[in-house]
């Protein structure tokens, strides 16, 4: 199964928050804006990709600058 999703988040104050796995349900990364918000499941090394990815991102522009 595959979605793709694209929300343009230029110029938006976002709410991001991670809520904790519970017995039941895995962590949710969850985003939130005026388009709404969008939740993302996932196990800790789910979540440790992301943040690797956008820390990647980040550090790439700040040697770019």
């Amino acid at each position: 199964m595959g979605t793709a999703i694209t929300v343009d988040l230029t110029g938006q104050t976002l709410e991001t928050m991670v809520r904790p796995a519970m017995q039941y349900t895995p962590a949710i990364l969850s985003v939130a804006g005026r388009f709404g918000s969008v939740e993302l499941l996932g196990d800790d090394e789910q979540l440790a990709n992301i943040a690797a990815a956008i820390n990647n991102h980040l550090n790439a522009k700040e040697q770019s600058a």
